[in-house]
């Protein structure tokens, strides 16, 4: 893969980390995650141009219906927030350039945090998007709510900062006065939380529910450092009894974490992308073929002289 070596960093890490602290990361998730980078840099290539819905397709005739906010622009701008953010991730694990003799040190916890928010990003652009009824009312009607909470959390921001919540109201206010005037009822009911949300994508998607719901909850007791994350995260092992029943450990960042939450992350963004272009009037596989190509002319190949496929994973000592 596009880089030399990468380790990932353990909790309590040592001031200076040497070679005798760093275990290797297997090919098998090397080669995934390889994968992972070049699907997430073809959407986000296809993400970043210009995709304003064909005349008559579903998006624009949800965009007429309401045509104060663009349901499209919305579904976009999570899709880009969330490419932006496993795109990172991909710059860091397979850099389109780099320099053989440097060593990339993943940061365990952190990267899960990119996973994480990217996968929440994504997934409310497949709840927008992905409606049961397959008709454009509905997808209005969860716009309505989305848009609802979205102002409701800026007011709530403006307030905390004790600032002029004018401009806030009157959004608020007009939205209120538009989703009455729909020909059809649109109650401003509460969004689903993003469990609900990755439970319902991991259903359309036919994977394990639960397993995506473990590993969301896994990325955010990572994210607030919650304790339980470091029994669930990493393989640790004694090395010394400190006092009885007391062991000085070494903790070993498991990196199937990685692996499975930003699969299912970059799964929820092909979801969302492919349901916005398809939904927009355009053909996803002609938009997204191309990239996908691009993207993979420009990664260096594991073949290529000086590169290094392998990663190392940095161990940490716990008491």
């Amino acid at each position: 893969m596009s880089a030399a070596r990468t380790m990932i960093a353990a909790v309590n890490p040592r001031p200076q980390i040497d070679s005798e602290n760093l275990i290797p990361v297997s090919a098998e998730h090397l080669d995934q995650w390889k994968n992972l980078t070049v699907q997430i840099r073809a959407h986000e290539l296809v993400l970043a141009g210009t995709i304003e819905p064909v005349p008559g397709s579903a998006l624009h005739q949800a965009n007429a219906i309401y045509p104060r906010e663009k349901v499209s622009a919305w579904a976009r701008s999570y899709l880009l927030a969330a490419a932006e953010h496993l795109g990172f991730w991909a710059d860091l694990v397979a850099p389109y350039e780099f320099d053989p003799s440097v060593v990339n040190k993943v940061r365990f916890r952190q990267y899960l945090i990119l996973g994480r928010s990217g996968w929440e990003a994504a997934a409310h652009a497949a709840w927008l998007l992905d409606v049961p009824s397959l008709k454009f009312e509905e997808c209005v009607q969860r716009f309505v709510r989305l848009m609802h909470r979205d102002f409701t959390y800026h007011r709530d921001a403006l307030v905390a900062d004790q600032a002029d919540t004018t401009a806030a109201d009157e959004r608020i206010a007009n939205l209120a006065t538009s989703a009455e005037q729909l020909p059809f009822a649109a109650p401003r009911s509460r969004v689903p939380g993003y469990e609900a949300m990755l439970r319902e994508a991991a259903m359309t998607l036919g994977a394990d529910e639960n397993r995506w719901a473990y590993l969301w909850k896994a990325a955010s007791g990572a994210t607030h450092g919650q304790n339980w994350f470091g029994l669930e995260g990493f393989d640790l092992i004694a090395r010394a009894e400190l006092e009885p029943g007391v062991y000085h450990t070494v903790a070993i960042p498991d990196p199937s974490f990685i692996t499975e939450t930003f699969a299912a992350a970059t799964q929820t963004l092909a979801r969302g992308t492919q349901l916005l272009l398809h939904s927009g009037g355009h053909d996803p596989l002609a938009l997204l073929g191309p990239a996908i190509f691009e993207v993979g002319a420009r990664m260096q190949k594991k073949d290529q002289p000086g590169d290094r496929p392998d990663a190392d994973i940095a161990q940490a000592e716990t008491d």
